[in-house]
């Protein structure tokens, strides 16, 4: 009986000192000048791993949050992903915001025509990506084989569409996400043609940079596919406009003659790849043009183009 008059106050003593402990841990301060950057949790990574990346990246005490994780019992609950932690101010919201289930989306829209790196450009706006490693990314090649593209890079395949992204999306995931509505909307019908994937993809990129109408797209392409079968240089304006630091509202002979593979009033048939993030319209017209004998076409005051057979039509066109 003696005994269990010590036992108990020190029972009681160790229980509240715990709870003491603990919410001591839970409300330990958590805050630094670098709260609104973004910080990437591989998946599968453990909670060293995690750690680690918490204490380089903020003002983190390793073993605090290790412990803290293993007290609440989520330690096996860590959720990959990129987070933003200018809502964390203590240990509690940390762990929370590390193993809750974050729905939280963003809406994004990716317009037709864009380049990859206009496309990184607003992504890094929208979503705060590191766009220096999205960019990596879309050139790395055993990512672009693991999505099941054929290509040396990216540029074409990121498909322009409204999409509701988590927020916490990293930048593979968002890649992902794109390639896949990518090779969604490039159905068989379009692959049962004599031109390659890569190649309708960089023929629409082109059609898609030349046509403000949607209507004539298809005549456009018939253009093209009128001169690849003739062995003519295509000659396509915005395939020198790629290749120039600047976009230039017109182009001069001295912008046509710049040696590149992607010009192609140099080079014979299509460029190495394609020139922008074409959409489905264009796919579609670059896989299945109109007939016609039309060789040539220049724009209008109004946007739209005239058609000509002949190179003599198309000077009296252009003046």
């Amino acid at each position: 009986m003696k005994n269990n008059k010590f036992i108990f106050p020190l029972l009681t003593i160790l229980v509240f000192f715990s709870i003491f402990i603990y919410a001591l841990l839970m409300t330990w301060p958590v805050s630094c000048n670098h709260m609104n950057q973004y910080v990437t949790i591989k998946k599968n990574s453990s909670v060293n791993q995690v750690s680690k990346v918490l204490e380089n990246n903020l003002c983190v005490n390793k073993n605090l949050f290790k412990i803290a994780i293993k007290l609440t019992g989520n330690d096996k609950n860590i959720r990959y992903g990129r987070y933003n932690f200018k809502s964390v101010t203590n240990m509690k919201d940390l762990v929370n915001l590390l193993t809750s289930n974050n729905k939280e989306k963003v809406k994004i829209t990716v317009i037709e025509g864009l380049r990859l790196k206009d496309v990184a450009i607003y992504l890094e706006k929208k979503l705060s990506i590191d766009i220096n490693h999205f960019i990596e990314l879309c050139y790395n090649k055993s990512f672009i084989s693991s999505l099941g593209i054929n290509a040396s890079n990216l540029e074409g395949y990121l498909y322009p569409d409204t999409y509701l992204l988590l927020k916490n999306y990293t930048e593979k995931d968002i890649i992902r996400v794109m390639v896949s509505q990518f090779l969604y909307n490039y159905n068989e019908n379009i692959l049962k043609n004599k031109l390659t994937m890569h190649e309708i993809v960089t023929l629409a990129s082109i059609i898609q940079w030349e046509a403000i109408y949607d209507d004539e797209m298809r005549l456009i392409s018939s253009v093209y596919h009128n001169r690849l079968d003739r062995n003519m240089l295509l000659q396509a304006d915005p395939t020198v406009q790629y290749i120039l630091p600047e976009r230039k509202s017109k182009l001069l002979k001295k912008h046509t003659r710049v040696d590149n593979s992607y010009n192609t009033y140099l080079y014979k048939g299509l460029p190495p790849g394609p020139i922008n993030s074409p959409g489905i319209m264009a796919i579609i017209a670059a896989a299945d043009p109109n007939q016609s004998d039309y060789l040539y076409f220049v724009a209008n005051n109004k946007g739209r183009h005239i058609f000509n057979t002949t190179f003599k039509g198309h000077l009296k066109s252009k003046k």
